[in-house]
């Protein structure tokens, strides 16, 4: 029987190390035996992990090998899933996987048959842009229909998948939650400098800042996460050409919690200039950077994209942009001329996903298996 203590039994669920919403945190606290696979990135694939707890104490934890190479890294994946599945739950273990990726869904009726698991989709959307993303999308609608629960990362992945946007006991929108980790008290002294995390894309809108910084000498960025080597050698180019290299830092790797923690709290604001528009990923979801800077105590300047926008203006935690460095300049001086006002935004907004009062009102529906 479920312990009184725990509000779930058996959950083995997919996480991240990077910007993953405190939710591995908020199911070791609450959850009697939890198996926790941590997946990263395939570009420069390393610290994938298996993490079990029992009775919110850590067990066992190992390091899981992937690949690079698009075929092994799927593959190895999805062994590993299926021989996490059977060897850490049994037959009579009712057990709960949540993921957002399909992988899992393979040969689902086979896992329920011979275990007796039930399937949360936690759904993020990337538009139909060529044909990988087409298949993908199929596939994902696919499973949509035959699995027990589904999350949307936005109310527009809500509606793209239902038609509407549904609130329901089994379809429902569910966000990032947020844990504060930095309480600021005014701006920090030094260079104003942003940061920027997070897996690097051209979606991502770094060059937006690139003129930005040419034009304002006084001003740095810190960029904390990774991309292709390509992209890498673009960025870099970019950097000489506008003669900005030593105004950004830029090593092109994740770091950990700890240094990152102490790196932001010399930066001001968190930036996030997105392209915008339907045919980009982040049009439909909630974002993970987001709640990071949120975490790290940063006003937020974003441009006018995704389904995290709205509480961003709701509680004044930064500034929504155009994609233009006029927009982005006054962004910056608006907060730096008030920053007292958006650090009272900023902790509305995260009373507001503050994550153990957050899941635990949207993830109850599984606390009657």
């Amino acid at each position: 029987m479920k312990s009184s203590k725990f509000r779930y039994k058996n959950v083995f669920l997919y996480a991240s190390l990077q910007f993953c919403g405190n939710i591995e945190e908020y199911f070791a606290k609450n959850t009697q035996k939890l198996v926790v696979f941590i997946v990263q990135p395939r570009i420069k694939n390393r610290g994938n992990l298996l993490r079990v707890y029992k009775e919110g104490s850590i067990i066992e934890q190992k390091e899981i090998e992937l690949s690079e190479n698009i075929l092994l890294y799927y593959f190895l994946w999805y062994v590993s899933y299926i021989k996490f599945i059977f060897k850490y739950f049994t037959r009579g273990d009712k057990a709960v996987v949540i993921t957002s990726h399909p992988i899992s869904f393979f040969g689902m009726g086979i896992q329920r048959l011979l275990r007796n698991v039930r399937f949360v989709f936690w759904i993020e959307y990337f538009p139909r842009a060529n044909l990988t993303l087409r298949l993908f999308d199929d596939l994902k609608n696919f499973y949509h229909k035959r699995v027990n629960f589904a999350g949307y990362f936005g109310d527009r992945v809500n509606k793209l998948m239902n038609g509407k946007v549904v609130n329901t006991k089994k379809r429902r929108t569910i966000l990032w939650g947020v844990k504060p980790r930095i309480l600021r008290v005014g701006i920090p002294q030094g260079p104003p400098t942003m940061l920027f995390v997070g897996v690097i894309k051209e979606s991502q809108g770094l060059d937006l800042i690139f003129p930005f910084l040419k034009e304002n000498k006084a001003y740095k960025l810190n960029i904390i996460g990774v991309c292709n080597d390509r992209l890498y050698k673009k960025y870099k180019k970019l950097l000489a050409l506008y003669r900005i290299t030593n105004q950004v830092d830029f090593p092109n790797k994740f770091i950990p919690s700890r240094e990152l923690e102490a790196i932001s709290k010399k930066c001001f604001v968190g930036v996030a200039p997105y392209l915008t528009g339907s045919m980009h990923g982040t049009y439909y979801i909630d974002p993970g950077k987001i709640k990071e800077y949120a975490e790290l105590g940063l006003p937020i300047i974003i441009s006018n994209t995704s389904s995290i926008v709205p509480y961003v203006k709701k509680f004044n935690a930064g500034e929504v942009i155009k994609r233009d460095v006029g927009s982005l300049r006054i962004a910056i001086e608006k907060i730096k001329k008030d920053y007292d006002i958006y650090l009272g935004g900023l902790k509305r907004f995260n009373d507001y996903f503050y994550y153990e009062d957050y899941y635990a009102r949207n993830f109850s529906f599984l606390e009657d298996f």
